[in-house]
């Protein structure tokens, strides 16, 4: 297990130390680093991330809020790994989720959203790494569906994509990621530039079922 790389890239800056070592396990989780079915070994992450047993235990709670690990009495946390069933339904509920987001955001969405969500699409045109091209993607979706100040729905819609986004995101390179991705995101913008909450959340209904295809088909979850 190599977390080195994540945490340095993940600088700590002045995050508090129990929401950086989370942010880098929930990463390492994301990116296939730490597969389903892994133990997570206290002693071996305190060490590798240079920080007290105190803030990984506490990173291991958070992760079992978010389905990322499980923590059991007398074995300690194991990364989950769902079933064919369980992404299936993650899945569905992200589709609702995300669409009702979307009729909710397109309202109230202003210049300045608008614009943020056009500088992201700008970045992916020049990222070359697919993890990162894969967070912009995210980034993306939050910049539109953040003006309806629900943080409670983003939340679960975080949550969800964290849950599927493990079992593809490693079998993307940086090419498949930009060309899955890129029209589908200019036709999404342009139909929330344009008010049109109809065509834009069938656009995104499209993008969210081939999400859906792509996991269910995943490696991972076929091994």
């Amino acid at each position: 297990m190599q977390l080195k790389d994540i945490a340095e890239e993940m600088q700590q800056r002045s995050m508090a130390a129990r929401d950086w070592v989370f942010q880098v396990l929930r990463t390492a989780i994301i990116r296939g680093v730490l597969p389903g079915g892994m133990p997570l070994r206290q002693d071996e992450i305190s060490a590798q991330l240079s920080v007290s047993h105190i803030p990984v235990r506490e990173a291991f709670r958070q992760l079992d809020a978010q389905g990322l690990v499980r923590i059991y009495p007398n074995r300690g946390a194991v990364v989950t790994k769902l079933t064919r069933e369980e992404l299936a339904n993650a899945m569905d509920t992200r589709i609702i989720l995300e669409l009702g987001a979307m009729r909710a955001a397109i309202p109230l969405m202003n210049e300045e959203s608008l614009d943020k969500a056009a500088e992201i699409l700008a970045q992916c045109e020049v990222e070359t790494d697919a993890n990162k091209l894969e967070d912009l993607n995210l980034q993306f979706h939050f910049a539109l569906y953040s003006v309806t100040g629900n943080t409670f729905l983003l939340q679960l819609i975080e949550q969800l994509h964290a849950n599927v986004d493990r079992y593809i995101r490693p079998y993307y390179s940086a090419s498949e990621v930009s060309s899955k991705s890129r029209g589908e995101h200019y036709k999404l913008l342009e139909a929330c530039r344009n008010g049109d909450v109809e065509f834009a959340t069938a656009i995104l209904r499209t993008h969210l079922e081939q999400t859906k295809v792509l996991s269910l088909n995943s490696p991972i979850l076929q091994a």
